[in-house]
């Protein structure tokens, strides 16, 4: 589905709707995304995450909604880029706990970091809960079947 919202085929709503339902959290720090993947790759853009970007600053994309889509991003073996940008961005995205929190402020500096208006800092480290886990995120494969599109959710 991810696939096919980036090359215009799918629509925001569509994107959204098949993103219901793709993540179960057993625990407080735990979740599984739910990823169907894609038999080709794609070329992911700077303008592809843009959008994706642009999407949560207009709250057509939730928070949890866009870290979902990062972490497919990153987990597929079938999505690629070559832009170190797009990694830091998504990477940010897809674990927002350990990053910058999903809000206003950090999604208009990265989105200028996507347009190369500003560049983004250097890392000073990771952040820490005490030395504690904070988050566990993993991927599930899933076949495709009657009722979902050939490449979602995440893909």
């Amino acid at each position: 589905m991810l696939r096919g919202f980036f090359s215009g085929e799918v629509p925001i709503d569509g994107l959204q709707n098949d993103l219901r339902g793709s993540v179960t959290q057993p625990s407080s720090i735990e979740s599984s995304v739910e990823i169907i993947d894609m038999p080709e790759s794609f070329l992911v853009s700077r303008q592809h995450v843009m959008i994706l970007c642009d999407a949560a600053l207009s709250k057509m994309l939730t928070s949890e909604d866009l870290t979902t889509v990062a972490f497919g991003l990153m987990a597929s073996d079938h999505f690629e880029w070559d832009d170190e940008i797009i990694s830091e961005v998504l990477s940010d995205w897809s674990c927002p706990e350990v990053n910058f929190p999903l809000d206003e402020s950090t999604l208009t500096m990265h989105r200028s970091w996507l347009a190369g208006n500003t560049h983004p800092p250097l890392r000073m480290g990771v952040a820490s809960s005490n030395g504690r886990l904070i988050s566990v995120r993993k991927k599930v494969s899933r076949k495709p079947d009657s009722s979902a599109a050939p490449d979602s959710p995440a893909e």
